[in-house]
């Protein structure tokens, strides 16, 4: 959305400073400063146009679209011939479910200027929002034929056209945004969605590059890459060079290595990014590792100074090795080995040991090491020193974290007590970049995630957050950049987890969140209430469900909406299989058991294996143990989720989808059912889409009234 260009448009030119100061504060979110500006203006000239729009805009962040609209309205009455304002009110009507309204001001808006993208933007916006795919669709192409360089118009045809299912298109037209804008970051993520499916088939270096400056972006899922970067690993000449070296004997492998001419795989870019950021999740590139691993675990023992020229490639081993928390399994020849290098690392000096240290790094933590504390002290060669930071300097850390992190309740619970042990061992997830939002106000929030509902404006100016169920800190800190205005209350049972999440919000800049050990089951008993609680993927792991939420909805505030995402039981299928599976064959849920699973597995049962494995979560031990190992579990339909949200005297506002293709099938499935609310209806629709809520159905509810 345009704001007003204050030199051109504005009229009074002693009124200009203060108009374009308010500008400057709205677009740096500083929107109480704007409104102070703006009234200011309004004093002395009642009737001046420029300001009573951005006042009507900051009501629509705000989420007063009644005030919003009575401004912007007022503001067209003044002065109709500004296109801007009737972009405005085609937001506000949008926002508002006024569909029609909306497409009405965006026509006023191109009758003013034709060769104005942004009408058609509004458009496809409100098309979207009722499914109408197509439409929006050529709303775009019309805008995007006469503004080929338009990023936003380029990146809503790129979003479109994924929704309509046409990756191919729309990863052109996301990448078109990023180029022109790179900077840009909900360009990257669209791109980076695109790509999810993308497997190369022949070298592509350009492609490779720009898709590696995608890592680190947060927002960007590393899993949307993996497909790209991991055939472009497969591809690379010096990979598949050592292509003979999976199947070797440690001895045989480390032959292989000593040789000079031996490529140093550290070398490529995209696998050194990949491993750089703990990431693999192909069958072949883990194979490699293994053959990597068992080859200098030889040469640790018999010629350490052909070590040397490995030093980047072993540091970045090491590192993916803890961020997948040591999920390959260790076999029968590297076992027979580790004793006799454990016995030479025994008073190991980095200065001097850091090659075979990082070896040993490769099967176990460093900070598990009874010298941790020394080690980290200990000056270690450039090379090593995100191996220092990521193994031992930072878990140190979160160990006095651990310790002075306070607790809002007891954990008196025996399932809960189990659980929490369960996360103390394994804390989920291990990150390594956050996924951050935008500041949004609830209704802002809630209508984009709920299109087909009337929110109204909640009347807090500061909101209050709880996070039930944090973990690792993931959904905080997404949460405390989502909310405008927020304080945001995280609590979890596991101390690990906790330290980790607040090492990690601290190192991002994160000030707004209070990470606390509590128990959902006692959370009742804290004596506070939150406009926003959101409690994804926890309620399902207690020993009442029904218990713990009604202890969230005493917390709710009157006005405050709930987010949930609980299992469902037609989508968690080959979960339940897998546990079936476990069961049957004996698996404990110790490390050892997790990765001996995930290694039998292909041999119990091979096509559910290959279904396994297209989840990122086979391919990190925590996550793993978390997926198919978890010591508590409930599942649902939707029939017993109504069960469970009436139960708790609350209303079901509708599921949240990132894409806006369910809304669409469902809408064209069932028309009579405006607000898509009806759970018996969305369990047909889930009958004939058993993958619809694979992840969790994540819904929002509020109280009754």
């Amino acid at each position: 959305m345009s704001l007003p260009d204050s030199q051109t448009v504005a009229t009074k030119s002693h009124l200009l400073p203060i108009l374009r100061a308010a500008i400057r504060a709205i677009e740096t979110d500083r929107l109480g400063q704007a409104q102070d500006l703006l009234d200011s203006i309004l004093r002395q000239e009642p009737d001046f146009a420029d300001a009573l729009h951005l006042l009507g805009y900051i009501a629509l962040q705000r989420g007063d679209l009644e005030r919003a609209k009575a401004l912007v309205e007022r503001a067209i009455a003044i002065d109709y011939h500004f296109e801007n304002y009737h972009l405005t009110l085609g937001h506000i009507l949008l926002a508002a479910g006024d569909r029609e309204g909306a497409r009405s001001s965006f026509g006023a808006a191109l009758t003013l200027n034709k060769k104005l993208p942004d009408p058609y933007i509004g458009l496809a916006h409100g098309f979207m929002a009722e499914g109408a795919i197509e439409a929006a669709i050529g709303a775009l192409y019309t805008a995007f034929n006469d503004n080929l360089k338009h990023p936003e118009t380029n990146y809503m045809l790129g979003f479109a056209l994924l929704a309509k299912g046409d990756t191919k298109q729309a990863m052109g037209f996301f990448r078109r945004a990023h180029v022109m804008s790179p900077d840009t970051v909900r360009y990257k993520i669209g791109f980076a969605r695109a790509l999810r499916d993308l497997s190369l088939k022949r070298p592509d270096p350009e492609l490779i590059g720009t898709v590696l400056r995608l890592l680190g972006t947060p927002g960007v899922e590393p899993r949307d890459l993996a497909s790209v970067v991991e055939s472009g690993i497969r591809l690379d000449p010096a990979f598949a060079l050592l292509n003979g070296l999976d199947a070797l004997s440690p001895d045989a492998a480390g032959a292989i290595l000593a040789n000079p001419k031996c490529p140093d795989l550290a070398a490529l870019p995209a696998f050194a990014a990949w491993l750089a950021h703990g990431l693999v999740s192909d069958a072949t590139i883990e194979a490699r590792l293994r053959a990597l691993r068992r080859g200098v675990l030889h040469l640790a023992l018999t010629q350490p100074a052909a070590l040397e020229r490995f030093s980047r490639l072993l540091a970045l081993m090491a590192v993916r090795a803890f961020q997948a928390e040591y999920v390959d399994a260790v076999d029968a020849a590297e076992a027979a080995l580790l004793p006799q290098l454990d016995q030479r690392l025994a008073t190991a000096d980095p200065a001097r040991d850091a090659c075979t240290l990082t070896v040993q790094a490769l099967y176990r933590p460093l900070y598990h090491r009874p010298d941790a504390a020394r080690l980290s002290a200990a000056a270690w060669p450039a090379a090593f020193a995100d191996l220092k930071r990521i193994q031992l300097d930072e878990p140190l850390a979160e160990r006095g974290i651990a310790a002075a992190l306070p607790a809002l309740t007891p954990i008196d619970d025996a399932v809960s007590r189990n659980v929490q042990e369960m996360y103390e061992e394994s804390p989920f997830p291990r990150w390594h970049q956050p996924i951050l939002g935008t500041p949004l106000t609830v209704p802002v929030r809630l209508r984009a995630a709920l299109p087909l509902q009337t929110i109204p404006a909640l009347t807090a100016q500061e909101l209050d957050i709880l996070v039930a169920g944090c973990g690792t800190g993931l959904h905080a800190i997404l949460a405390a950049t989502s909310y405008q205005s927020a304080r945001v209350q995280a609590i979890d049972l596991s101390r690990t987890s906790l330290a980790y999440a607040s090492r990690k919000a601290a190192e991002i800049g994160i000030r707004n969140v209070d990470f606390a050990q509590a128990d959902i089951l006692r959370i009742g008993e804290i004596g506070r209430r939150f406009d926003v609680i959101e409690s994804f993927g926890v309620l399902h792991h207690l020993r009442d469900p029904a218990a713990g939420l009604a202890q969230l909805v005493r917390l709710l505030k009157p006005d405050g909406y709930m987010m949930l995402g609980l299992y469902s039981e037609l989508g968690r299928r080959d979960v339940v299989a897998a546990r079936e599976l476990i069961a049957r064959h004996g698996f404990s849920d110790s490390p050892d058991d997790v990765r001996r699973f995930r290694s039998e597995v292909w041999r119990l049962d091979p096509a559910l294996a290959a279904r396994l494995a297209k989840s990122s979560a086979f391919h990190a031990l925590s996550d793993l143990r978390d997926l198919v190992f978890h010591r508590q579990e409930h599942r649902y339909t939707p029939q017993q989720l109504r069960r469970l949200i009436d139960g708790a005297g609350l209303e079901f506002l509708g599921f949240e989808f990132t894409s806006p293709q369910p809304l669409h099938q469902y809408r064209q499935s069932f028309p009579a059912d405006a607000t898509a609310t009806d759970l018996d209806n969305w369990a047909i629709m889930e009958t004939g889409n058993p993958d619809l809520f694979a992840n969790c159905y994540r819904f929002w509810v509020r109280h009754k009234h």
